[in-house]
């Protein structure tokens, strides 16, 4: 099983990364392959290509202005859904989950839009809550979350490896297709 972040953020590293790392983590304790993809890197069709291969994703963003990066809004615009002329659906059949991070905890609803987004416009099944990290659950220094969330992610990692498991085991729930 392998288990693909994609990194919103407009520079590499930082909290988003941290929080993404946590996640991760709890994935490959269940056994799942890793691996992260940064939009910073600036190869947006490189990334939607890649979509195709993995098992679960995790699409994780700063937030800034109550709202995930353009960077992430832009892989998201043009990420085919199998409709009328697109070749493919990269997300169709997925586990998917939000990751987001900010400075405070007024924009946690964020992960909502993100959410939103992925399972009405992609009908991609969906590891609930998501996850919204604002700077007080990082150590000090940045380099880390503190005990309680990093736990809180590796968990969120392990279940998404056992939602990726049960929707890829599933009949019904790998074909469902956005109706629109």
């Amino acid at each position: 099983m392998l288990v693909t972040a994609v990194i919103g953020s407009p520079n590499k590293g930082g909290h988003t990364r941290v929080a993404v790392d946590a996640v991760l983590r709890g994935a490959a304790v269940e056994g799942a392959e890793t691996e992260v993809l940064e939009l910073a890197d600036g190869r947006l069709d490189e990334v939607v290509a890649r979509l195709e291969r993995p098992d679960a994703v995790v699409f994780a963003s700063p937030t800034y202005r109550a709202d995930v990066t353009a960077g992430l809004k832009a892989l998201l615009d043009t990420t085919p859904r199998g409709m009328t002329g697109e070749t493919s659906a990269p997300l169709s059949g997925k586990a998917c989950t939000a990751v987001l991070t900010g400075a405070s905890d007024h924009h946690f609803l964020a992960v909502e839009k993100v959410r939103g987004i992925l399972g009405g416009f992609f009908a991609v099944q969906l590891l609930s809550p998501g996850l919204y990290f604002p700077r007080a659950a990082f150590t000090e220094d940045g380099s880390a979350l503190e005990d309680q969330y990093s736990a809180l992610a590796e968990m969120h990692g392990r279940a998404l490896v056992e939602l990726a498991a049960a929707v890829r085991s599933s009949k019904w729930l790998k074909e469902l297709r956005p109706l629109v």
